[in-house]
């Protein structure tokens, strides 16, 4: 379906357009004279225009111009007469998609729609293609709206370029990594490799050999030699995670390698240089490990440079809702037998009362979860782990605060249109589907809420 215009005053050509669009299932705006051709395009977003080049008030060619200021990703299919094919060849000059002759043919109209369909399609899946890879590349598609969050990405931003140590800290299944890959992807260092370490993986006799590697004939079993991981990262970013789970042994060797700049593989006698930046991580209280004796002070001090902590999902509930549907993209998209789009207030309300002790990998569980057992298109309660179920609609309802029922319905359709604008991007038509309204409908409720689309497509 595509959100059409067409712009003429001969009314047969409108009303024949008008019909054979409205049959395939296509929005159609019908207007007569330039001047409100230009009101609605510049109010409005289309995805094809269909334009005369000779209007009553001015000429089609102004609409081309417009169109392709006001919306450059619009298609604009010019309508002429053959007297003025040469206008036509100039309207494509200018950006015009194509031109049809009067009279019309209804088949050579249906073909032309359907290579512009074709057009717009392939555009918007380079455009996906396009935000996924500046996704990936950014923030690693780090969600969220908080006050917290907000400070992150600031902090991100602002410590990206340096090459100082940072020490992340939260609970497990915050997002640790993805906080270091982000601040990895918007350095100079992005081009060289990021290479994340997992220091509880390793025993204490292999650490020290992952970390820096060893020459061939260094121990037993050492025949041939390694390369490790602070070489693997080299002119790039080290992320150790899990820091608090090393021995104070290879703790002193670390601090080494922070003062000095250099490291001894296993067995060798000359150092290397540490060419990468370090990033350690921990879900440990790392200052309790100083008092209880298992964490070095004065590494925690060299590694703690700059320090970013990230907030349990349960201080950050307002996130939830725009976490869920982030997940519902991601692994709806991965579906060929059924398709989930939305999820109901209902729902929302449960997670917003859950604790998740997994924080945002629990989350993203439970969404998997739900959108492979969901028995519609739309996520409910029902679809929700076991983990969830105690949570009732009773005891979510009953920590609503008690407000007229006006100002509470207010509230939740100007949240629920909020909801559909954000999960489909703020496309309007798509968002009107998914809410089973007609377009302007939803275009007088965005004004009744005073709902900023722009912002919500940013």
């Amino acid at each position: 379906m595509a959100d059409i215009i067409i712009v003429d005053d001969d009314l047969g050509v409108c009303r024949s357009l008008q019909m054979l669009f409205n049959k395939d299932a296509h929005s159609v705006s019908v207007v007569h004279t330039a001047s409100a051709a230009l009101q609605l395009l510049g109010d409005n977003r289309y995805d094809v225009i269909f334009t005369d080049l000779k209007l009553p008030d001015m000429s089609g060619l102004d609409i081309v111009a417009f169109a392709k200021k006001r919306l450059p990703t619009s298609e604009i299919i010019v309508i002429t007469g053959y007297a003025t094919i040469e206008t036509a060849v100039e309207a494509i000059k200018s950006g015009a998609y194509d031109y049809l002759t009067k009279p019309l043919s209804i088949e050579k109209v249906r073909i032309t729609l359907k290579r512009v369909m074709e057009k717009i399609e392939l555009t918007r899946q380079v455009d996906v293609l396009r935000r996924q890879l500046h996704d990936s590349i950014n923030f690693e598609n780090m969600i969220g709206s908080s006050t917290k969050m907000q400070e992150i990405f600031k902090t991100i931003r602002q410590i990206a370029e340096g090459d100082s140590t940072v020490l992340i800290t939260g609970e497990s299944g915050t997002g640790k990594e993805l906080v270091a890959r982000a601040i990895h992807y918007n350095s100079q260092r992005r081009s060289s490799p990021f290479v994340a370490v997992n220091c509880a993986a390793f025993s204490r006799e292999l650490i020290e050999s992952e970390l820096f590697g060893h020459i061939k004939g260094a121990f037993t079993g050492a025949i041939k030699e390694k390369t490790g991981f602070i070489e693997m990262a080299s002119g790039g970013t080290l992320l150790l995670d899990e820091i608090g789970e090393t021995t104070t042994e290879f703790q002193v060797k670390l601090l080494r390698v922070l003062q000095e700049g250099e490291y001894y593989k296993v067995g060798q006698t000359s150092p290397s240089k540490m060419k990468s930046r370090i990033i350690a991580a921990s879900n440990r209280n790392l200052e309790k490990a100083i008092s209880e004796g298992t964490f070095r002070k004065d590494l925690f001090y060299r590694l703690n440079v700059i320090s970013i902590h990230i907030p349990p999902l349960r201080d950050r509930r307002q996130d939830v809702p725009l976490l869920a549907h982030h997940f519902i993209k991601k692994y709806a998209s991965r579906l060929t037998s059924k398709e989930v789009t939305a999820i109901t207030h209902e729902t929302i309300e449960v997670l917003m009362q859950y604790d998740y002790p997994g924080n945002i990998r629990e989350l993203e569980n439970a969404i998997e979860y739900a959108v492979t057992f969901a028995a519609s298109s739309q996520i409910t309660p029902n679809d929700l782990p076991q983990s969830f179920a105690s949570l009732s609609l009773k005891s979510a309802g009953a920590q609503l605060p008690l407000i007229p029922l006006k100002a509470a319905l207010y509230e939740y359709e100007r949240a629920l249109l909020i909801a559909a604008l954000t999960h489909c991007d703020g496309n309007i038509s798509m968002a009107a589907r998914h809410l089973a309204i007609h377009r302007q409908r939803l275009q007088q409720k965005i004004k009744e809420f005073s709902i900023d689309t722009e912002n919500i497509k940013k």
